[in-house]
């Protein structure tokens, strides 16, 4: 039954509704145009705003392929304070190209990682900086359909999946459900380590996916945590260690519920996703950490926030506040890892094959 607040928004919804689905029904029978590239393009997105763990799937796309292929990345750079095309390089900030861009470019600094709100320009202009480049992982541009990507991925949240979400405002689809047929892969994440095959086969049911769509789980996997500003120190686990969970992200529930049974007590420090940290927010924690009562106390936060701290990095050092980043990536499971990584990989071979067989074509 439809919530009150569903009820009172539905007017908006519906209007919102009838734009996204007039939009889609121009590309889908050619009044707007999608623009091939000559190289394979793998675009991860979802149906929602956010917390379904499109960057770790990306990063999980750029340990697959680069030992095979040289790779790119192209995002909208959210929330950056720049505009047009920006290249990340090592020196580059948050600011400049957005918080997970410079995680990318951090982790994996052979991999091209380019941001631009029009994608269509930003292709060239990334192809330029990067002319090595094989294939382009498209970020967050499921909705993007003015590239016409070779391979959709379409990510989805195990605890909300898209079939019990509604539109935005009243929910947090970008688009009817009715999208996810462009997809030809779906994921489920943020899964149960420990998920059944019962419990598999009853969001096989929900989803309904089309016979020519594959459908895979994935889950996420911590590492120890290490020292911000000392990473070979590790976070020792413990009943008798205090923690301040600092989390900027769409979705904190499942990093606080890894870290909870592992410590005395945490924390939850909760900002907006992709927050702007501040001075003063630097100050607040400071003396949320100074209240902690026992003896043996630190900070945990995310990778991605560890980027947007990374301004305060000294001014931590002075004041002796231990910040430790947590960090964590996908993994499927074992039956899904072994097909999903062999679609992929053959799906790129592929094209890679008929392009070599184009070029030397008289």
């Amino acid at each position: 039954m439809p919530s009150i607040t569903s009820m009172l928004l539905s007017p908006i919804t519906f209007i919102y509704g009838s734009v996204v689905r007039t939009r889609n029904w121009l590309f889908d029978n050619g009044h707007y145009k999608s623009i091939q590239f000559d190289l394979p393009v793998i675009n991860v997105g979802n149906l929602s705003y956010g917390g379904t763990g499109k960057t770790p799937h990306i990063e999980y796309l750029i340990r697959l392929i680069s030992p095979h292929f040289h790779v790119a990345t192209l995002s909208r750079g959210y929330m950056r304070k720049t505009k047009g095309y920006f290249a990340a390089t090592a020196e580059t900030t948050p600011e400049q190209v957005g918080d997970e861009p410079q995680l990318i470019k951090w982790k994996y600094p052979q991999v091209g990682v380019s941001v631009g709100e029009d994608r269509v320009m930003a292709v060239p202009q990334l192809l330029s900086d990067w002319p090595a480049t094989e294939v382009l992982l498209l970020d967050d541009a499921f909705q993007h359909r003015s590239i016409d990507a070779g391979l959709s991925i379409l990510l989805t949240d195990y605890n909300n999946l898209y079939t019990r979400d509604e539109l935005i405002p009243a929910g947090s689809l970008r688009e009817p459900i009715a999208g996810a047929a462009r997809a030809q892969f779906i994921i489920v994440t943020k899964c149960p380590p420990d998920l059944t095959a019962q419990q598999k086969a009853a969001v096989r049911q929900e989803l309904k996916p089309l016979a020519n769509q594959k459908l895979f789980f994935s889950y996420l996997q911590y590492a120890p945590a290490y020292n911000l500003m000392n990473p070979a120190e590790k976070l020792a686990q413990g009943t008798d260690v205090e923690i301040i969970m600092l989390a900027g992200i769409a979705n904190p529930k499942p990093l606080l519920e890894y870290l909870t049974p592992k410590f005395k007590q945490v924390h939850a420090m909760q900002y907006p996703d992709h927050h702007a940290y501040s001075a003063h927010d630097a100050e607040h924690m400071v003396t949320a950490f100074a209240n902690l009562e026992s003896a043996q106390k630190a900070i945990i936060t995310t990778e991605k926030d560890a980027v947007r701290l990374h301004t305060y990095r000294q001014w931590f050092i002075e004041r002796k506040i231990p910040i430790f980043v947590q960090p964590m990536q996908v993994e499927f499971f074992a039956e899904d890892k072994a097909l999903f990584d062999t679609e992929i990989l053959n799906y790129l071979s592929r094209l890679r094959e008929l392009k070599n067989r184009n070029a030397i074509q008289p």
